[in-house]
């Protein structure tokens, strides 16, 4: 799968802004007005911005997810309503194994269905240490 050129973009500008600031915040201040509307407005910016600064080459997973992709690319944390930093995965699948895979999430997601999906995987974890994942699809 290829990169998004604006995901891209934010990535590449993360690496660059970690050679010259010694902390997240301190880049992130240094930003230009475009750059920070970029990441105020745009989905997924700030991840992959995160992503570039420390390190974290973003990687295209398959994953499985109980319910549908969320249509705007963000799961919801239930506990307080705030938005995760993308879409809630329960497993990344590395081996077929993990395809079939049965979690403790099945007791209380009995009315959703299991979906694989795919998507960028940078990561980054949910409220609970989920994995999350941005430009996610349904595989």
């Amino acid at each position: 799968m290829t990169l998004k050129k604006s995901w891209e973009r934010a990535w590449n500008l993360g690496a660059e802004m970690a050679k010259t600031y010694d902390t997240e915040d301190a880049a992130v201040n240094a930003l230009s007005m475009d750059d920070l509307e970029d990441m105020a407005m745009r989905v997924g910016f700030e991840q992959f911005f995160h992503a570039g600064f420390v390190g974290r080459e973003p990687e295209w997973v398959e994953a499985i997810r109980y319910g549908d992709i969320p249509e705007d690319g963000y799961s919801i944390n239930w506990a307080d309503g705030s938005k995760e930093p993308g879409v809630s995965v329960v497993k990344i699948i590395r081996t077929a194994e993990d395809a079939d895979y049965a979690s403790i999430y099945a007791v209380t997601c009995q009315d959703r269905e299991l979906v694989k999906v795919a998507g960028w995987w940078l990561g980054l974890t949910g409220s609970d240490g989920e994995a999350t994942l941005l430009g996610c699809v349904r595989v």
